[in-house]
């Protein structure tokens, strides 16, 4: 074998300098990919829970649309706090305090899973999601007295957790307010009416 083919043959392939600069360009990109991916699964997750919080936002609207149902009136005797489940909160509590509901069986829980189905009482999951309630009754600014006596405003509020660690539903809704970093949140404002149909007996 000559000297030239053997100076040719040790020339064929490549050199540890090119293969660890091979190596370094595809650590770099895949280190892109990875953040990428980072990135995309933390959208993902607000995507989520932002959805969930929705869902459960709209189904607390409509079950103090149904609560109004018993808020009637019958012979003109104010029932507010006696037949209602949740609108009762709003003589409970002093306007604008935010408000957890009351779980009631059957009906609905202010807590609720992964999923936004509710917690109730003696169910083991833990808590992702949590509803506060505020109500405000429609005033006159300067005379303070009521302009619609048979409308309430419900403002909705659901809440989680950032970092996806199961919430305290007995956390304060003011800490919340406080903790906007903390706390992710979904608001929905509906008007709740009172039933009037004993008014036209």
């Amino acid at each position: 074998m000559s000297a030239a083919r053997v100076r040719r043959a040790g020339r064929s392939g490549y050199t540890l300098i090119e293969v660890m600069a091979a190596l370094g360009v595809l650590a770099i990109g895949a280190t892109g990919v990875l953040a990428l991916q980072k990135a995309t699964l933390i959208s993902n997750t607000n995507a989520r829970n932002i959805a969930i919080a929705n869902n459960i936002a709209m189904t607390w609207a409509e079950r103090l649309r149904v609560d109004a149902l018993q808020w009637n009136e019958p012979r003109r005797v104010p029932d507010l706090d006696g037949d209602t489940q949740w609108l009762r909160l709003t003589s409970a509590s002093p306007f604008p305090a935010k408000v957890t509901p009351t779980p009631v069986d059957a009906l609905g829980a202010p807590s609720a899973d992964v999923f936004g189905t509710d917690i109730h009482l003696g169910d083991t999951s833990e808590p992702a999601f949590c509803t506060h309630v505020r109500f405000r009754q429609f005033t006159d600014p300067v005379s303070g007295t009521r302009l619609w006596e048979s409308l309430i405003r419900a403002e909705i509020r659901v809440i989680w957790e950032r970092n996806g660690n199961p919430i305290d539903c007995t956390v304060d809704p003011v800490f919340v307010d406080q903790h906007p970093e903390r706390f992710g949140a979904v608001y929905l404002t509906t008007g709740v009416l009172r039933n009037t149909s004993e008014d036209r007996r």
